[in-house]
């Protein structure tokens, strides 16, 4: 069918009432207006060059160049992907509203050719890239189903130190009754396709870590347009699944009072108002953190340095800072630093970090997580209460050798969920039960 065709003009304007009516393009207004333009354009029979684009859509002036200004083919990228997630919730639809590659335009197709017509979410996917790509995805997938065989296997078991469910650290979580939820610090990661076609290699980049910022990069920088690609893919750090194997049996036994198993959620999945709704543990690394790094630091005696492998003590200005990033001429890293924390929550509820600023540090904190013994030196320093504590963690590369505790101090985190009370960021000292 053309688009001169009325009755193909008829459905493709209901199609597009009905996509944009659903919501799923989202709350960007020039993704929306896009979206519009091509449809008009579309059913004008039209299909509009890049600058007209530009300039009518995202009030680009008549200089625009589209070699030094990647923002028309960006946003093409993130429709394109919209459409596909929509129909991916709506499998059963008979029209489908496409977007070919290449050009700019959408188009109506059944379910059946829409792939022959229409880009993949992903911009660069090619035989060989997705070969390449899905032996990663084994791999991640790997990870994820060792982390839920250890749920599996030691969500029913009964802990063996019943002392520890019983400590400072634990108790309040039991006894709130409220649901428990375990959020792992996950971290995005992109395809670089440095030929722009296979995607050779996944990155990592402490500057992007969404899907949303990915674009906001290539818009800024449009040299790199082809060659960083979305694959829809997160990472959890090794030490989560030895962080778990540590930790279930107790969040799963203090939480039984709940009524409910304790759920396990990435910290990318996370909404805001979980962390009103329900008792949290964070395991991962510090900078893994999300949405609990502000009112965490905030509520710190510390604050992070130059990056996530130091912390500073904000009352005496010392240094805590891990060997990995100075690492060199085949040295081995041994030193890591370990954090754990319990303070309340915006509603009551609790929230506890058990975290570190690499592999070793995460595993040692889980371990000391659930030894009553090493709480309650936690808790002759701290004074019991909300508290933070730092320890210092002796390694051999990516292994744990043991730890010494440095500090632990009361921690008060009421006001800080409270805006218009909200302590000064250098007030640590305090109590809080």
């Amino acid at each position: 069918m053309t688009a001169t065709d009325t009755d193909y003009r008829e459905r493709l304007a209901a199609e597009a009432k009905r996509v944009r009516d659903s919501g799923d393009l989202g709350r960007s207004e020039p993704l929306i207006r896009l979206f519009d333009f091509l449809v008009e354009r579309s059913l004008d029979g039209r299909i509009p060059r890049e600058i007209e684009i530009a300039q009518d859509v995202f009030d680009k002036t008549n200089d625009f160049d589209g070699m030094l200004d990647a923002s028309v083919r960006v946003y093409i990228h993130r429709l394109r992907r919209k459409l596909a997630e929509h129909y991916a919730r709506a499998p059963g639809d008979p029209d489908w509203i496409s977007i070919p590659l290449g050009e700019y335009r959408v188009v109506l197709a059944s379910p059946e050719v829409v792939d022959e017509v229409a880009a993949p979410p992903e911009p660069v996917v090619v035989a060989p890239a997705t070969r390449r790509i899905n032996r990663v995805w084994l791999a991640v997938l790997a990870i994820a189903l060792l982390n839920a065989i250890a749920w599996i296997v030691y969500v029913d078991r009964s802990s063996s130190d019943d002392a520890a469910v019983r400590s400072n650290l634990w108790r309040p979580i039991a006894d709130n009754k409220r649901p428990t939820l375990v959020v792992l610090g996950d971290y995005y990661i992109f395809g670089d396709a440095a030929d722009g076609i296979v995607v050779s290699r996944l990155t990592r980049d402490f500057a992007i870590n969404s899907r949303e910022d990915l674009d906001r990069y290539l818009m800024l920088n449009p040299e790199k347009v082809g060659s960083y690609v979305d694959v829809n893919l997160h990472y959890l750090p090794v030490s989560i699944g030895r962080g778990l194997r540590s930790l279930l049996p107790v969040v799963n036994a203090v939480a039984g009072g709940s009524g409910e198993h304790p759920g396990v959620e990435t910290m990318s999945d996370m909404k805001p108002e979980i962390f009103k709704a329900a008792n949290v543990v964070y395991l991962g690394f510090l900078s893994g953190l999300g949405a609990l790094q502000d009112p965490l630091f905030r509520a710190s005696g510390f604050k992070v340095g130059d990056n996530f492998d130091e912390l500073i003590d904000k009352a005496s200005g010392r240094r805590f800072k891990s060997d990995w990033g100075v690492v060199a001429d085949g040295k081995v890293p041994q030193r890591d630093y370990g954090y754990i924390a319990s303070m309340l929550g915006p509603t009551g509820n609790r929230i506890l970090i058990i975290a570190g600023t690499r592999d070793p540090a995460v595993a040692q904190m889980a371990e000391i997580a659930v030894d009553r013994q090493q709480l309650d030196a936690i808790d002759a320093k701290s004074g019991g209460g909300a508290f933070e504590a730092l320890f210092e963690v002796r390694t051999l590369g990516n292994l744990n050798l043991g730890s010494s505790l440095v500090l632990a101090r009361p921690i008060r985190a009421e006001s800080i969920w409270q805006p218009e009370r909200q302590a000064s960021a250098g007030n640590s000292a305090g109590s809080a039960n």
